[in-house]
């Protein structure tokens, strides 16, 4: 089966090859200006951030700074060095334009289009900290037709102007109070409410996404909270509660940073469900992962 499927993606890539030439003049005809981002790595066929094979592009930079985050290497503006126990060394953050990203990924776009299941994610770091290469390659995939996606903290003030181009938006909840939301990530919620009530009534499909740390938002008043904040919006919605791991400390360490939350232990599967029927009893489906 990986034989007949590794034959016909070569057999549409040689396709492409003489379509792609045609696509190119018209999307750089069309978009003069070709912004350019920096990026981690681009990852196609991902079945995961959205529906079907994704392909997917995060982006380097965030203008949070949770101190729980699994991916700290993504979270510094430009190119960081990670230095490994072994002495090895890898340097994170390329380069790149939005017909670059294209160009690479619409191969496997255009054969996941004919199977019916595709889409691209912009995930992170955060990809509306990078605005401008963020939104003209959201106009670029959309010229594309291709189904958009992005994982955001929705704290960008200027982030209602991309919902035309998106079909999907999953939004973080770090934590209702404004207060100890500034304290843990270094920014106030106020702008990712509105954003999220915005995106909401824009009709596109919304999915909200809550870490559950241990001691920092796990409290049943915060969850209550959230609840009464997003049960206007519960039809249609679907929030996923993630349970707080410990997977990115070598990273942390790598970083020659020390992980600020070495104390802290995953919360328990009860816990888990007692936060969650929290939100459901507002009649929201929830996950939990």
């Amino acid at each position: 089966m990986k034989r007949k499927y590794k034959n016909l993606l070569k057999k549409e890539k040689n396709y492409i090859k003489i379509k792609i030439i045609k696509y190119e003049v018209v999307f750089i005809n069309k978009y003069k200006e070709d912004a350019k981002g920096i990026i981690i790595n681009i990852k196609p066929g991902v079945t995961k951030e959205g529906p079907g094979w994704r392909s997917i592009i995060y982006f380097k930079g965030c203008n949070f700074h949770c101190p729980w985050c699994g991916s700290p290497e993504s979270i510094p503006f430009g190119k960081t060095e990670l230095i490994y126990d072994d002495g090895s060394k890898e340097i994170i953050g390329q380069e790149i334009t939005v017909k670059e990203v294209i160009r690479e990924i619409l191969p496997y776009q255009r054969f996941l289009k004919d199977h019916h299941h595709y889409g691209v994610t912009l995930s992170g770091g955060e990809p509306t900290a990078q605005w401008n290469f963020y939104f003209e390659l959201l106009k670029g995939l959309k010229y594309f037709n291709f189904p958009t996606a992005v994982e955001t903290n929705g704290s960008s003030p200027q982030f209602i102007a991309s919902l035309p181009y998106l079909d999907l938006v999953f939004c973080d909840i770090k934590h209702m109070n404004a207060e100890i939301h500034q304290k843990l990530v270094g920014k106030d919620n106020k702008q990712v409410w509105y954003n999220i009530r915005k995106t909401y009534e824009a009709g596109k499909d919304l999915r909200i996404v809550i870490p559950v740390i241990p001691g920092y938002n796990d409290s049943e008043e915060n969850f209550q909270e959230i609840a009464n904040f997003l049960s206007p919006l519960k039809d249609g919605l679907k929030v996923e509660l993630l349970k707080y791991g410990r997977q990115g400390i070598y990273k942390w360490k790598a970083l020659g940073k020390d992980y600020p939350l070495l104390h802290l232990i995953p919360p328990s599967n009860r816990k888990m469900t007692i936060l969650a029927n929290i939100i459901k009893n507002k009649g929201i489906k929830v996950d939990i992962s």
